[in-house]
């Protein structure tokens, strides 16, 4: 059986998600909970301080991207960043949580403009994503993978592609733009490749001219040499 911290936890994410917080009440969540209002006082001692717990819970969860630190140096970053949005995709659409999230979301952001400690916190959150990020980002660049680029705003872009898609989803409840994997696929190539037409410029023509050339005259010598082993060959045979 869960403990009772969880349970209330629980319980307050869930009632502050339908009511907000104004609409919340001690009451209904240590009801929902299934604990008196005296306990749920005696653990977290006010509405506020259990929903900036709440929220502390959520900031401590957030680990998806650490393993991006932790990657191999010669590792494929198409790759690498195709996998982490498949799983933050999957984890934003998750059924037995989806609802729940996004109105707790919404009612976070509502609230953070008017208490400026959740707000630090809530900011936190999209922070610790925006800098593990550009510290992979970063660490690529020192690699040479990727050309000298604002890793901050690269990070951003990407954070803000996935956190959009969520807002979208939660405010639609048709939305079609589901992030399923060719979705996230599509996103990553255009992220990483960008979406300019790449034009051969003439200095990349004239190398590759000079390579074909190269290759042509290796031909020839082969072919030459081939004739000048045959020609000895026939000389032996004498």
């Amino acid at each position: 059986m869960r403990n009772t911290d969880q349970k209330i936890l629980d319980a307050a994410i869930k009632v502050f998600s339908s009511k907000g917080y104004a609409g919340a009440t001690t009451r209904e969540i240590a009801l929902d909970a299934n604990v008196t209002e005296v306990t749920l006082f005696r653990k977290f001692q006010s509405k506020e301080n259990l929903l900036k717990e709440v929220l502390i819970k959520h900031r401590n969860a957030v680990s998806t991207l650490n393993k991006l630190l932790n990657v191999n140096k010669n590792s494929d970053i198409e790759r690498d960043l195709c996998i982490l949005g498949k799983e933050i995709a999957k984890d934003m659409q998750d059924e037995k949580k989806d609802s729940i999230s996004y109105m707790f979301m919404f009612m976070l952001f509502e609230e953070g403009r008017r208490r400026p400690e959740l707000a630090e916190i809530l900011e936190s959150v999209f922070k610790t994503n925006i800098e593990h990020l550009s510290e992979y980002f970063e660490l690529q660049m020192k690699n040479g993978k990727i050309r000298n680029i604002n890793t901050r705003s690269a990070a951003l872009t990407f954070v803000s592609y996935f956190s959009c898609s969520a807002f979208l989803k939660g405010i639609f409840v048709d939305y079609a733009w589901s992030q399923n994997d060719e979705e996230v696929e599509n996103f990553i190539d255009i992220f990483t490749k960008g979406i300019l037409k790449v034009e051969k410029t003439e200095k990349v023509i004239e190398k590759e001219e000079k390579l074909q050339r190269l290759k042509e005259d290796i031909a020839r010598k082969h072919e030459a040499l081939n004739y000048l082993e045959e020609q000895v060959r026939e000389l032996e045979k004498v």
